[in-house]
């Protein structure tokens, strides 16, 4: 494992981001599936709002509080770009599009097979409200986004 003072700025990056969204994810999943359920509580049109806006407004708080950290480190010192982070993120991003795109198909699946199978389909998963689409929908979000970071992170390591 790289020490943190040998760590490149977008491979420290890579790390905090993903440590802060795993923060956020474990808040959202517990909030809305407390016990780690697979599937979220029934919760009012008020209630999931207030749950949304609040992941919502904690994400954009956590990345604002970054991203000052990392412009204020880039301004204190003389920071080069290395094209070996661009490869990484780059590949990083890539993988994250394609668990994005999978998670997104998994979803319209499973909904359409909830709708078309109605009350009669018994599968270990179904998206039959908002709510469980909403959830579904920020779990692809949230697993996309952390594989994107923890990708990077084993890319950094290999190097």
């Amino acid at each position: 494992m790289t020490r943190l003072q040998d760590m490149s700025e977008p491979e420290l990056d890579s790390w905090v981001t993903f440590i802060a969204d795993a923060l956020v994810f474990a808040w959202f999943w517990k909030t809305m599936a407390p016990g780690w359920s697979l599937t979220p509580d029934a919760f009012t049109p008020e209630q999931l709002g207030q749950v949304f806006l609040t992941l919502v407004i904690i994400t954009i708080v956590f990345h604002i509080i970054i991203r000052l950290f990392f412009e204020i480190r880039r301004r204190d010192a003389a920071i080069e770009h290395d094209e070996r982070d661009d490869l990484i993120q780059s590949a990083s991003s890539k993988l994250a599009y394609g668990v994005l795109q999978f998670g997104a198909g998994f979803i319209g699946v499973v909904g359409l097979l909830s709708y078309i199978g109605g009350v009669d389909y018994v599968a270990p998963l179904r998206i039959d409200t908002p709510v469980q689409y909403v959830f579904s929908i920020v779990v692809a979000s949230y697993v996309a986004s952390l594989g994107r970071h923890v990708s990077a992170i084993i890319r950094y390591g290999a190097t």
